[in-house]
């Protein structure tokens, strides 16, 4: 094999693994780019979260506070019922 050809053969492996290798680099740059970018975005996610589900809770105690309201209004007349129930019985239901 003449010197010209094994410039060649040399080049045609060397040029290509080359490029190769500039590719994975180049590659890795961007995965090392997207994993920051994602760790970025989950953080502010996890932000947006937590304060929705703050906001969240502070309704649901809310909504929570005013049905025990109702609910103790509705025993409170359940019992004033029963009372005058029991009154009626003893006035007109002697036995």
């Amino acid at each position: 094999m003449t010197d010209a050809q094994m410039m060649t053969l040399a080049l045609a492996i060397i040029i290509p693994l080359s490029l190769l290798l500039y590719s994975n680099s180049r590659i890795t740059e961007a995965k090392e780019t997207l994993r920051a970018e994602i760790r970025a975005e989950t953080a502010e996610l996890k932000g947006k979260i937590s304060a929705e589900t703050a906001e969240l809770k502070g309704k649901i105690s809310a909504e929570t506070a005013e049905l025990k309201a109702e609910i103790s209004g509705i025993m409170a007349g359940i019992e004033r019922l029963e009372a005058k129930l029991t009154i009626h019985e003893l006035e007109h239901h002697r036995r």
